[in-house]
């Protein structure tokens, strides 16, 4: 049984994670903004009470943070895995609509929130069994691999996860801490649209396998969900 924390657990994504996680058996916090109308978390508690915590968590608030840490600490001694999922979307982007607001916003919550969760989470990792950072960042970020006029914000915020995420590998692969920036692919959530070629239980069964077979010569890469390594 792994422990395992999942940041904006509520809904997409982090949700289906956390389901999954829950039905094979591990041990959950799963951490959203607003744990109050998170109706699908809390119906996930009913069905595992003694496997599932919700944790309030703002990912731009550092005393939140801070609180949710504490938390934490007050149900387990150590996490396993850290899968920093929380993120947002801005659509429709040109140079002429460009806003500063939303650029530094996408910011904020993309690159410089899962830092410093991890900031804060890193002493319960580092005590984890074969301890993983997952950093979910996305191909938009991908310079190698941009092709689009439009996404700035996202796209940038992302490309800025990444380079935290190899910097980070770097610092900790003598702590034996394995981190990963992986790219879910374009799945259909609230964020990803209908349109999304690939339904979340298949692309969160395929990351799950995927993370269980990390090895410490994985840190620092970039990856896709289905294994394969994306450009930077």
């Amino acid at each position: 049984m792994q422990r395992i924390l999942i940041t904006g657990a509520n809904r997409g994504i982090g949700l289906e994670f956390t389901r999954q996680y829950l039905e094979r058996g591990d041990r959950i916090f799963a951490a959203c903004r607003n744990p109050d109308a998170a109706a699908e978390l809390h119906a996930l508690a009913d069905a595992y009470p003694d496997r599932l915590s919700i944790i309030q968590m703002e990912v731009t608030d550092d005393a939140s943070i801070v609180a949710a840490a504490d938390a934490v600490r007050r149900e387990t001694k150590a996490l396993d895995l850290l899968i920093n999922n929380a993120g947002i979307i801005s659509h429709g982007e040109r140079i002429d609509n460009l806003s500063r607001e939303t650029l530094m916003r996408l910011f904020d919550v993309n690159a410089v929130s899962p830092m410093i969760v991890t900031q804060h989470f890193i002493n319960l990792v580092a005590k984890g069994r074969s301890p993983k950072i997952i950093n979910i960042t996305s191909g938009a970020g991908s310079l190698e691999n941009k092709d689009e006029g439009t996404f700035y914000s996202y796209g940038a915020s992302k490309s800025a996860l990444n380079m935290f995420s190899k910097t980070l590998a770097n610092e900790l692969r003598s702590r034996r801490i394995v981190v990963v920036a992986l790219h879910p692919g374009w799945v259909q959530t609230d964020m990803g649209g209908r349109g999304a070629h690939l339904k979340p239980e298949r692309a969160i069964r395929s990351m799950i396998q995927l993370i269980d077979g990390l090895k410490k010569n994985d840190t620092g890469r970039y990856l896709q969900w289905d294994g394969r390594d994306l450009p930077w």
